[in-house]
């Protein structure tokens, strides 16, 4: 008897996706992405003499595909066989990639940018969706180590992107489809709908029970807060750099504090990880923590002047991107029924990807008209109010019902 339990016990453990390789999967993906994000706007500008606008103008439509992927993705995941549109997306991704090798000049470099932006869209919210339907380890297990491993990849990509594009910018494009191709392998062979995880898309075809309305507000407001979080960030990416030089801090400096970024991050996730493993911290007070440090962030931004407060204010940027990021989809897995889990893992990808097109536009005008000790202003309080609002749809919770 407990040797057939114990064979049962490893046939279901065969029926899951295997952690291991959803991670390596993430960590290669976003190494080879992190060779190309950083270099589109140079790119564009130094080496096909296009203007800073048009180099805009690009990666807003890339940001706007790449949202158009994230809805696709998740309706694909509740309502199609997953694993086949997932190995679709990445043969886009493949093409796109492939096709800069040979050809990166006008307009083929923004066409290709933009077709891959939507194939991560789309391939990126069924990865997210299927971690979801592992049951071995917590979501919030799941989640903080897929983050982690996509910041490490972030390190490695932005780190050896200043030292390949001394040799060629050719290598740069063949590493990135060389990434994906390992990703398309690594796919291929162990991302598989788990039959004990394919009855959420039968439910999802036949109209199947649909998200509790009271989840939906917290989902809801949840993603409204990191769309305003993320409509911050972006200018962490962008005007701040144009500010800090105004303040005679250079570009190198200005730079640094990405590299502080990542190295928290690597450093600090496993800590978060550990802490959540063996205290099962509430996972809505790492929620209420995260947002409560972007608006400490925002907020100190307002009287920075030197380069120690930036530096300050990025770390407590990080500490709580680290809180916060990897929980925003533990709590939509959480809180969303089985048959809508791509519907709103969907969404997350939707909300940070609307703030980083809009942002930096955002932040443009504010700044024209009005001062960056405006915008910082905006920012912090915009985040205080969506946490504000977080707080009442959770406490209304019994008033809101089914």
């Amino acid at each position: 008897m407990q040797a057939k339990r114990r064979g049962m016990a490893m046939e279901k453990q065969v029926k899951e996706l295997p952690l291991i390789w959803l991670l390596i999967g993430n960590l290669v993906e976003s190494t080879g992405m992190s060779f190309i994000w950083p270099l589109t706007t140079i790119y564009m500008h130094d080496y096909l003499g296009k203007s800073l606008t048009v180099a805009g103008v690009v990666l807003f439509i890339g940001s706007m595909a790449m949202i158009a992927g994230n809805y696709t993705g998740g309706y694909l995941y509740d309502h199609k066989d997953a694993r086949h549109y997932l190995l679709l997306a990445l043969t886009l991704s493949l093409f796109a990639t492939g096709f800069l090798v040979f050809e990166s000049g006008w307009p083929y470099y923004p066409l290709m940018i933009i077709l891959n932006n939507f194939a991560i869209g789309v391939s990126g919210t069924i990865v997210n969706s299927l971690a979801t339907t592992i049951k071995r380890y917590d979501s919030r297990y799941v989640f903080n180590l897929m983050y982690f491993m996509a910041n490490v990849g972030v390190v490695l990509g932005t780190l050896g992107v200043g030292f390949v594009i001394n040799i060629s910018v050719r290598l740069i494009f063949i590493i990135n489809f060389v990434m994906f191709a390992v990703f398309f392998v690594i796919a291929s062979l162990f991302y598989k709908v788990p039959k004990n995880d394919k009855h959420h898309l039968k439910q999802a075809k036949q109209g199947g029970m649909k998200t509790r309305r009271y989840a939906v507000y917290i989902i809801t407001a949840v993603l409204i807060a990191y769309f305003v979080i993320q409509l911050g960030y972006a200018q962490w990416q962008s005007n701040l750099s144009v500010y800090m030089e105004k303040l005679g801090i250079s570009l190198s400096k200005y730079s640094l504090l990405w590299t502080i970024n990542g190295v928290i991050i690597v450093c600090l996730q496993p800590i978060i990880s550990w802490i959540d493993e063996h205290y099962n911290v509430d996972i809505f007070k790492k929620v209420y923590l995260g947002i409560g440090l972007f608006v400490v962030a925002y907020s100190s931004l307002i009287v920075a002047h030197a380069y120690w407060m930036f530096i300050m204010s990025m770390v407590i940027v990080t500490v709580g991107e680290v809180c916060l990021f990897p929980a925003i989809p533990t709590v939509v897995d959480k809180l969303s029924s089985a048959s809508e889990k791509g519907k709103y893992q969907g969404q997350i990808g939707i909300a940070a990807s609307l703030g980083h097109a809009i942002g930096p536009l955002f932040g443009g005008v504010v700044i024209e008209h009005y001062s960056y000790g405006i915008l910082f202003t905006l920012m912090a309080l915009g985040v205080f109010m969506s946490e504000g609002w977080l707080i009442l749809c959770r406490r209304l919770k019994a008033k809101i019902g089914d």
